[in-house]
């Protein structure tokens, strides 16, 4: 197997992880409703915090990658993101809850950005369409991983 291969398999990997990450809250979020008593429009909120600090954080991160390069950047967002999933689980009340999923997002943002920087760097361009496939079905996987296995 090429060297650029077994790079393409981890990104793979990388993007079923993140997105399995990502829906964990939701498979959960009942019993941390119940447990925490958050209300269904606090709960909104502690959603809405992971997504909107994804979405203000995502060309600043991708924008980190091109500049320190793409190894330094998702080795700093899978920690990130690693940690603050830890970090949830201390969480017990809507604003602890409401700050983790924020930080959650600011550091799980970049992450596809950087998996394109590195396809650009190992893959030939006439290969790059196809390792983007790779990386998006990987992360569709993912979610079909996600609903076979939590949620019954």
């Amino acid at each position: 197997m090429k060297k650029r291969h077994g790079v393409l398999a981890l990104l793979g990997a990388l993007s079923v992880i993140t997105f399995i990450d990502r829906m964990a809250i939701a498979v959960t979020g009942p019993t941390i409703q119940k447990d925490l008593g958050i209300t269904p429009d606090q709960w909104g909120w502690i959603l809405s915090a992971y997504v909107i600090a994804y979405a203000v954080f995502e060309v600043p991160s991708g924008a980190l990658g091109d500049r320190y390069g793409y190894r330094k950047e998702l080795t700093r967002i899978t920690v990130w993101w690693s940690f603050f999933t830890a970090a949830t689980a201390l969480c017990r009340n809507f604003w602890q809850l409401t700050a983790a999923r924020f930080l959650f997002g600011l550091g799980a943002a970049g992450a596809y950005p950087n998996m394109s920087g590195v396809l650009y760097r190992w893959l030939p361009a006439r290969e790059r369409a196809r390792g983007q496939g790779v990386i998006w079905a990987a992360s569709r996987f993912g979610a079909r991983w996600h609903r076979c296995c939590w949620c019954r």
